[in-house]
């Protein structure tokens, strides 16, 4: 049995997922900039992350058309005293009652600091958005700003718009 085009292409990018996360690690084992290695080590946690998030999402895709023929089949029994509608009702109300109890002990009503801070550096990775490439852009930005015509000189920053995916708002600083 051959295995369909849809799932080659998830394994390719499956694989070279995995291959970024392993040279993102290898990258990130041969880091001795403690700033650098913060950033790599996000980047890694959020690649794992939303690798994770597309599996499970990727198996709730192949599992929910087996459950709505799984329902449609026990809406075509014939239930003594009840009708084909109810029993799919009835189905689908218990279903739906069995996952809001399974997510009420899974998913807390107020994220901490650490599951919001995991959920954005996932949602991230997700975007293509690394921080450590941000830092490196920051670093060689900053110091474009030193070697320029104030030699010596202090200067107050500007507040340049360099991409970010820290929440908080920057505030006007001395240099």
């Amino acid at each position: 049995m051959s295995t369909p085009p849809r799932q080659h292409v998830k394994r390719a990018i499956l694989i070279m997922t995995v291959r970024e996360i392993e040279a993102l690690q290898a990258k990130l084992n041969e880091m001795e900039d403690e700033d650098e290695q913060r950033a790599l080590e996000e980047d890694v946690t959020g690649k794992i992350l939303w690798l994770c998030w597309c599996g499970i999402c990727a198996e709730v895709d192949e599992q929910l058309p087996k459950v709505v023929d799984y329902l449609r089949k026990e809406a075509n029994m014939r239930v003594s005293g009840t009708t084909r509608l109810n029993v799919v009702v009835i189905a689908v109300l218990q279903g739906l009652h069995n996952m809001s109890v399974a997510m009420l002990f899974t998913a807390g009503t107020d994220p901490g600091d650490d599951q919001t801070h995991l959920q954005r550096i996932m949602r991230d990775a997700g975007a293509g958005t690394s921080k450590h490439q941000l830092l490196l852009a920051a670093r060689a930005a900053e110091q474009a700003k030193w070697s320029g015509t104030n030699r010596g000189a202090p200067a107050i920053d500007n507040q340049s718009t360099t991409p970010s995916t820290n929440s908080q708002t920057p505030s006007t600083r001395v240099v």
